[in-house]
């Protein structure tokens, strides 16, 4: 099956579109939170916009009518009032003495009446069936009469308020009380009815719109965690598991700080919900919040999730690193065992020698003390030099110094003991050096001897095919074949010299004539040699060389062979209808040659390191199905080291890039003083 290919930017959209859902659900919860404690959100009010219809008025009404029974007991007190009621006593006067009210009410007790009407006067006398038709004509009413034993409402729900034995909020008496409720459902005046009518209002449009997001965003929650899941840890183009910083740190480090900081944000919106917020205030509070939970909990989960696929979940624990710190313990117990046990002699000793020098006040425990002291300072002196000692004869060998031997004499315990197993690997590696370079020169020698072996008869065969050359054949097919046998022989003669060159160049045996030459000159020199052959694959050539003479020590001779040879590459390997840009730059005292052109085959393919190219009978065409021998670009870099240049190829894509580099040449005066 085709693994599914996961983008950056899908990805990243995924998880935009996972905090958009998370802050929308916690909105919407929050707001339905809100609606459900104002009492505004309730099962029966989901399908109505009234109102004095709604579960809302009703609760509003319970609480006008729980807060009218104590304000008519406290009323009745007088003088009895406690100071704490005289608090509530004063807040209910405010509230139910206002003239300018939408919420009326008589009551009678033993004969005495009280209203709050602005028309009328406490203690007067009423009929009750006068009030509860002036209470009807506002709108809703409510009466409770005892006396006749007598009630009716037409407010929804205020008959269970009154009679449900659960209800303990209501202090009226059960007999000769009388209660004549009005409300003007007009809402005429703006007091507390009006504000919750007016709330109700705002808010309750809010219930479906909060339910229908509360669901799509749950929905859309779920939905874009499972493609996260899926998702991370792959990249497109890319194989295995990738696995970010967050995935490299210990598994319980991350889930105790993931714990602390969204327990800490789980505190702060608890924190914000009990605050007396408004609603749109309460919104952006626990979204802004919710989001920071979410950002924490995607970093925690995904990692989780990259983890388990890794399959490193185990692997990259604190409780994995333990277990195996204490299998390498018991594995080198020998060294660790020892460690701890002098760690603990020396604990017990200094423990019990500082308790009887500061503790029991003794002397000789404080001059055991010190010289105990002073024992071990020169003990981890000593090893430390000894330590440094090793360290310097192991960075002697590193730096190629085979034959270099660390002095055992003054070592003691493992340190002489890892001594001597450096000085054994030194040996080793010297003797591995010295037939391997036996063995180099073996492979020049037998090189030389081959080529010469080969020289002498291809000789023959060179000579004896010019002389064939030179009759008449009418033959074509047979003049067919001595073209091919003259391509090949001197193909093959190419070949040997260029061994033997290479085997010279590889033993040491070349003379090299170290002069100040004009690199600028001998590279036009050496291009003009090559326009033919250029021209022939049409390869345009760009040059930038410097205007002025630039001087360099070098063979003149072995230095045109380099240059020769990186020409004789780009004529054979590139591509045609193609640039070659040939450049001198001059930097800091050194001198850049450097030629650039584009391969005709790839060599991104065919070669994985550009370093190899340099290397013997290494060719760009893999398939050698081309010219050459491979020795040319290894003669080249060996000529050029030789004469204290520095040889580089680079290879990007098909760009092939090859450049000498050698220190520029400074006459120097002699002055006499």
């Amino acid at each position: 099956m085709e693994k599914k290919s996961y983008t950056y930017g899908s990805k990243l959209a995924g998880m935009i579109l996972h905090l958009f859902f998370t802050v929308i659900l916690t909105i919407a919860v929050y707001l339905l939170a809100s609606l459900i404690s104002k009492n505004i959100l309730q099962v029966t009010d989901i399908g109505t916009d009234d109102f004095f219809n709604s579960g809302y008025y009703t609760k509003c009404m319970e609480q006008k009518c729980s807060e009218l029974t104590d304000y008519l007991h406290l009323l009745q007190k007088g003088n009895k009032r406690s100071a704490e009621d005289d608090k509530r006593y004063l807040q209910y006067t405010n509230e139910f003495k206002r003239e300018d009210t939408n919420f009326c009410y008589w009551y009678k007790q033993n004969g005495v009446w009280y209203t709050n009407q602005p028309d009328s006067v406490e203690g007067q006398e009423f009929d009750t069936q006068t009030v509860l038709m002036e209470a009807k004509t506002m709108g809703d009413y409510l009466i409770y009469d005892m006396e006749k034993k007598e009630f009716g409402t037409d407010i929804r729900g205020m008959e269970n308020y009154f009679f449900d034995s659960y209800n303990n909020q209501m202090y009226l008496p059960l007999e000769n009380v009388v209660l004549v409720i009005g409300v003007d459902t007009d809402l005429t005046a703006k007091d507390d009815l009006y504000d919750a009518e007016m709330e109700y209002v705002r808010l309750h449009p809010w219930i479906k719109v909060s339910i229908v997001a509360a669901l799509v965003s749950l929905m859309g929650w779920v939905l874009s965690l499972v493609y996260l899941t899926l998702a991370t840890g792959h990249r497109d183009g890319e194989e295995g598991v990738h696995l970010n910083f967050v995935d490299r740190i210990k598994t319980e480090i991350v889930t105790a700080v993931f714990i602390a900081a969204t327990s800490e944000l789980i505190m702060l919106l608890s924190h914000v919900n009990n605050k007396t917020w408004n609603v749109s205030g309460l919104l952006v509070a626990s979204g802004t919040v919710s989001l920071l939970i979410d950002v924490l909990f995607l970093i925690f989960y995904l990692s989780m999730v990259r983890r388990m696929k890794a399959e490193v979940m185990w692997e990259n624990s604190l409780v994995c690193w333990f277990v195996k710190g204490m299998d390498k313990f018991f594995e080198k117990r020998t060294v660790t065992v020892s460690v701890l046990v002098v760690f603990a002699v020396h604990m017990i000793v200094c423990f019990v020698l500082a308790m009887g020098a500061f503790y029991y006040h003794r002397v000789i425990c404080l001059v055991l003390l010190l010289i105990f002291s002073g024992m071990e300072a020169y003990l981890l002196l000593r090893s430390a030099v000894e330590h440094y000692q090793v360290y310097e004869g192991v960075e002697k060998i590193t730096e190629g110094v085979l034959s270099n031997k660390i002095d055992t004499e003054g070592l003691h315990g493992e340190d002489k003991k890892l001594a001597e197993a450096i000085n054994n690997i030194g040996s080793g590696l010297l003797h591995a050096v010295d037939d391997s370079t036996k063995n180099e020169r073996m492979k020049a020698d037998l090189i030389t001897n081959v080529s010469h072996d080969i020289k002498t008869p291809l000789t023959s065969i060179i000579n004896y095919v010019n002389l064939i050359k030179l009759e008449h054949i009418d033959n074509e097919r047979v003049n067919g074949y001595i073209r091919i046998l003259d391509a090949k022989s001197q193909r093959l003669k190419q070949l040997t010299e260029d061994l033997v060159e290479t085997s010279r160049i590889t033993s040491g045996n070349v003379k090299l004539d170290m002069q100040k030459i004009d690199l600028v000159e001998l590279i036009y020199q050496t291009a003009g040699e090559f326009n033919e052959k250029f021209e022939a694959k049409e390869l345009t050539i760009v040059t930038k060389l410097p205007k002025t003479e630039v001087m360099i020590l070098a063979d003149g001779r072995q230095l045109y062979r380099v240059i020769e040879n990186l020409y004789n590459n780009v004529a054979k390997y590139a591509l045609e209808k193609t640039r070659v840009y040939v450049d001198v730059h001059v930097l800091e005292e050194k001198v850049t040659f450097s030629i650039k052109n584009v391969s005709e085959r790839s060599l991104a393919l065919e070669n994985s390191n550009a370093g190899d190219l340099t290397e013997r009978f290494i060719r760009g065409d893999a398939s050698r199905t081309t010219e050459g021998s491979g020795l040319g670009l290894s003669i080249a870099k060996s000529l050029t080291q030789l004469m204290g240049g520095i040889f580089f190829i680079g290879v990007d894509g098909d760009l092939f890039k090859a450049s000498i580099t050698f220190p520029m040449y400074r006459e120097t005066i002699d002055t006499d003083e």
